[in-house]
């Protein structure tokens, strides 16, 4: 079944101005004869396009993908910026004391979303 717009009655709860439509693939390949050829090259490439996964990938399936990668070799090229660009005030700051201070002011933020709600 295929959707058109139609002023006629909502149908099936569709949006209003939708009506559906069955059609054979002959007849849809007739309409597609139809449409302009930026339409054609637009209905083309999202055809062609594979459809992707149904969900968000999990955290696992990530780490796997991640591991995965490191294992190919994909980051042995490539240069950190850690401490590349530093503000003067972190040039000496360790990776604790910065990640101490990245979940200080996360807990703030969230202290002050809450009293908003």
């Amino acid at each position: 079944m295929f959707s058109t717009r139609n002023s006629g009655p909502v149908q099936g709860g569709r949006s209003r101005g939708m009506t559906v439509v069955e059609m054979t693939f002959e007849q849809v390949v007739k309409v597609a004869r139809q449409l302009r050829p930026e339409q054609k090259a637009a209905l083309v490439k999202t055809l062609q396009v594979a459809p992707g996964p149904s969900a968000d990938p999990t955290r696992a399936q990530l780490i796997a993908e991640l591991e995965a990668l490191r294992a190919a070799g994909a980051f042995e090229h490539v240069i950190s910026l850690r401490n590349q660009f530093p503000a003067p005030s972190l040039k000496y700051v360790s990776d604790q004391q910065l990640i101490a201070a990245i979940h200080e002011t996360a807990n703030e933020w969230q202290a002050g979303v809450a009293t908003l709600v």
